[in-house]
């Protein structure tokens, strides 16, 4: 099975419909959305409509906890917290009935995928657990191919015997490998962090164990624009180009 995994589209249209148009020739079999599909973005009603229209596995990410719970809400810094206010706003009773459903983790051909960090945590960052807890999380998990979003930026960690290894997730393919454990950070769709303005998603190939990355190409600007029509900080629209 050839499964896409898309994280953090952050109500960014026009990424993710680049990212659906570059899907059409991927012939995958399944569609993973990493949480955060709303927050910081201008089009959050849209977004939401388009994954609940394509009827993709969707999971909770921080920004979604954040409209459900105001404790989750508290732990947003004060524009994010802003924004998420506004962003309830924007979004009809049904996106807010479909946010308030998604499941907190899933796994799909022996896969974990989960927004924050294993097993359920959409909170926790990746690059702020040790090595030694990545160790105990992994010990304790059956999963040896765990995917998450949260941090925005493409990252593989990889796991082998007592060895461990941090490193950027290059654009293009990659062999995976049976007897190692893979956690596999999917980058962002919405809003890298990468230091590029292309829209970043993988696609893993159950079958072969087959790793691809994609960045493709949208029109930022417009986004951006849309941002700042939208009354949201500046600062939003300006990381993404």
């Amino acid at each position: 099975m050839k499964i896409a995994v898309l994280a953090d589209i952050h109500a960014n249209l026009e990424a993710l419909e680049a990212v659906l148009a570059d899907l059409e020739s991927m012939t995958v079999d399944r569609v993973v959305c990493l949480g955060d599909l709303v927050g910081y973005g201008p089009d959050p009603e849209a977004v939401v409509a388009r994954i609940m229209e394509l009827g993709v596995v969707a999971l909770l990410g921080n920004h979604e906890a954040a409209l459900i719970s105001k404790r989750d809400r508290n732990w947003l810094n004060f524009q994010a917290k802003d924004n998420n206010i506004a962003t309830e706003a924007l979004l009809s009773e049904a996106s807010l009935r479909y946010c308030n459903s998604l499941p907190r983790a899933a796994v799909i051909e022996g896969a974990l995928f989960v927004h924050g960090y294993p097993p359920d945590s959409v909170l926790k960052y990746l690059f702020m657990q040790s090595d030694d807890e990545i160790f105990r999380m992994l010990a304790q998990q059956p999963e040896t191919r765990i995917f998450v979003g949260h941090t925005h930026d493409l990252k593989l960690i990889t796991v082998c015997g007592d060895e461990i290894a941090w490193q950027s997730l290059p654009i293009g393919c990659l062999q995976l490998q049976a007897e190692r454990r893979y956690l596999i950070n999917a980058g962002s769709v919405g809003q890298p962090r990468d230091g590029t303005s292309k829209a970043k998603y993988v696609i893993w190939d159950s079958t072969k164990d087959f790793l691809e990355v994609r960045a493709i190409a949208y029109p930022a600007s417009l986004t951006a624009e849309k941002i700042i029509a939208r009354g949201f900080p500046q600062a939003y629209g300006t990381r993404l180009l």
